[in-house]
């Protein structure tokens, strides 16, 4: 069974950074204990510490849509509204 992970990135400025940031961690200390979680990493650009990414691996879609039903997944969607450029990427291993 092949798992999906996902790369979700978010452009932050230096005054919504923290708040982006904590909204982050928060979700993701939920997130990792969720059925079909295999990991949920919040992580920052080395030289660019405005770039946020969070580093995801899920065994299932289901998982993902259930995940993406969840209050803390919600919450930090509406946290980080107008805060940050976000993109998000799916994808699944060829090898």
């Amino acid at each position: 069974m092949k798992t999906l992970k996902i790369v979700a990135r978010f452009k932050v400025t230096p005054a919504t950074r923290e708040t982006v940031l904590a909204s982050m961690l928060k979700c993701a200390a939920l997130s990792k204990t969720e059925e079909g979680n295999i990991f949920y990493d919040v992580t920052e650009h080395v030289s660019d510490p405005d770039i946020l990414v969070i580093l995801e691996e899920w065994k299932s879609q289901a998982a993902i849509d259930f995940h993406n039903s969840t209050a803390h997944f919600k919450e930090l969607v509406e946290s980080i509204a107008g805060k940050a450029e976000i993109t998000v990427d799916v994808l699944t291993m060829i090898n």
